[in-house]
């Protein structure tokens, strides 16, 4: 079993391939798992590596304040790549693991050779008095994540009726959910806010969004816009979690771009 101890918790992460390594970052209660179609698609001709997040599937726990969360999983990352003898790699996170990999790539700089993010977001758009109210009502609804996972099951299974593979990947993740450090890892997320430190961030990056999800593709774009070298694409019929609503269309779209960069 590949685990590697760093910074205080214990990483579990799979690696394949050779060439540029491309390190997988997975959205909120998943895992590396979720990475599974493009972990075959690419393991041919790039060095693949996911992992689980410190507080995730098989890693340690999330032993930090909330307010540290994100920068101590980078650092987390960082190590992990130095122990791996990578000097740089292509980022691709997913959801929570999008947000990563944008602070990653800005803490980082030196490790990073391009950024790719999917169904992700750059800033918590709560900003106004209707907005924090939402938003605290969303940090509400949070604590139904108590509940067991199958209460989610039939009204999940409706909203990606469509696509299965997403479908069975969540429903993993909500059956097996380690609560108290998921909602930590949200509201870590809730207070992001990267419109400062985007354009700081020089290499190649691609955001994408499935062009169901409404807000992933507002946030995808801006994302986009922010970064000097940024591009932004839709993922046809798809919705939240491209890669799994659509694995083809994503990994074509993504083997485009590191083509066109030269890795």
């Amino acid at each position: 079993m590949p685990i590697q101890h760093v910074n205080g918790t214990a990483l579990y992460y799979e690696a394949a391939g050779r060439g540029t390594p491309l390190l997988f970052l997975h959205g909120q209660g998943l895992t590396h798992a979720m990475f599974q179609p493009q972990i075959e698609y690419f393991k041919s001709s790039y060095r693949v590596i996911a992992v689980d997040l410190r507080g995730n599937g098989r890693s340690g726990k999330l032993q930090v304040p909330s307010d540290r969360v994100i920068e101590t999983q980078c650092e987390d990352l960082s190590l992990l790549l130095g122990y791996l003898g990578i000097q740089r790699a292509v980022l691709i996170g997913s959801d929570y693991g999008g947000i990563l990999a944008q602070r990653f790539a800005y803490l980082y700089p030196d490790q990073v050779c391009a950024l790719i993010v999917s169904d992700s977001a750059y800033k918590n758009l709560a900003t106004t008095f209707a907005g924090k109210t939402l938003f605290a009502l969303a940090v509400l609804s949070q604590l139904t994540s108590y509940l067991p996972g199958e209460f989610f099951l039939r009204s999940l299974r409706a909203m990606y009726n469509r696509w299965d593979l997403a479908y069975q990947n969540l429903r993993m993740g909500w059956l097996h959910k380690r609560t108290s450090e998921m909602l930590k890892q949200s509201m870590a997320a809730s207070r992001i806010d990267f419109t400062a430190i985007l354009p700081r961030i020089q290499v190649p990056a691609f955001c994408l969004a499935g062009d169901q999800a409404e807000a992933d593709i507002r946030q995808m774009k801006e994302t986009a816009r922010l970064l000097p070298r940024g591009r932004f694409e839709l993922i046809e019929d798809s919705f939240h979690l491209s890669n799994l609503c659509q694995p083809n269309l994503f990994n074509e779209r993504i083997r485009r771009f590191l083509e066109e960069q030269r890795m």
